[in-house]
């Protein structure tokens, strides 16, 4: 297992009581569970910076106000061996627009269903006690 956690940012992105969510590809490892949109944090980037970065990236969007909102630690258990992540998740309340057709946005009851990452369940049961969705 890699000795030093990699730091990993996610954004909870709101919009009317329900969260968007992608689903990773069949050609990455943990092929068709849930996720946030977010990914790895670069050497001397700032978490906030990373997620900015992030979601230009993956779907074209700027978001002015981005509010902590949940941190935990994970080890998968990959074929390469474990790995540890330390995931930083921000909310955000943002309206869809083009890039909502790379992912779904879910209720409470289908986020509850969805398979969501191992890494990201406790997110989503922060979420859900919340409130934030319905």
């Amino acid at each position: 297992m890699n000795r030093v956690p990699i730091p990993v940012v996610a954004a909870v992105l709101l919009n009317r009581g329900r969260v968007f969510l992608m689903k990773r590809p069949k050609s990455k490892p943990l092929p068709g569970q849930w996720e946030f949109p977010g990914g790895k944090v670069e050497a001397g980037e700032p978490p906030v910076a990373a997620l900015r970065r992030e979601l230009r990236e993956e779907l074209g969007l700027r978001v002015p106000r981005l509010v902590l909102f949940d941190t935990n630690a994970h080890v998968y258990d990959l074929p390469g061996g474990p790995v540890h992540y330390v995931l930083i998740a921000y909310r955000a309340n943002v309206r869809p627009a083009a890039w909502a057709n790379r992912g779904s946005w879910m209720d409470a009851r289908a986020l509850g269903r969805a398979p969501i990452v191992a890494g990201s369940r406790s997110i989503v049961s922060r979420l859900l006690a919340s409130r934030l969705v319905r």
